[in-house]
């Protein structure tokens, strides 16, 4: 191998390690823009999400202010009956057996 032969090896190899790092540079912003625009979009996303959970819950959350004030006034009569055994005292009892299937009512009724 003479030392033109040398030289040319050297100059080619110059001229290959200048064009990789130009490329590898070049790479390394598209590979920062890649990633800056991926993480917006995953921001994005995760935004859209809390945005439908936010609509899914609106729905429970608009007929619970609806339902709540007189199922609380149901529940509050029913456990008065439990605990005092009939709604009103002012009248005589009704008789036990009617008693009984009102309270497995007023229960089954709890329970659902």
């Amino acid at each position: 191998m003479s030392w033109a032969d040398a030289s040319v090896a050297k100059n080619y190899g110059l001229f290959g390690w200048a064009y990789q790092r130009a490329n590898y540079k070049y790479d390394q912003e598209l590979r920062w823009q890649r990633y800056t625009v991926g993480r917006k979009m995953a921001i994005a996303q995760v935004d859209m999400f809390r945005q439908d959970c936010a609509d899914f819950s609106s729905v429970a959350i608009s007929k619970m202010k609806n339902y709540a004030p007189s199922l609380t006034m149901g529940l509050g009569w029913t456990v008065t009956i439990f605990v005092e055994g009939r709604s009103g005292l002012k009248f005589p009892g009704p008789p036990v057996f009617i008693s009984g299937m009102y309270f497995n009512c007023l229960a089954l009724r709890l329970l659902s």
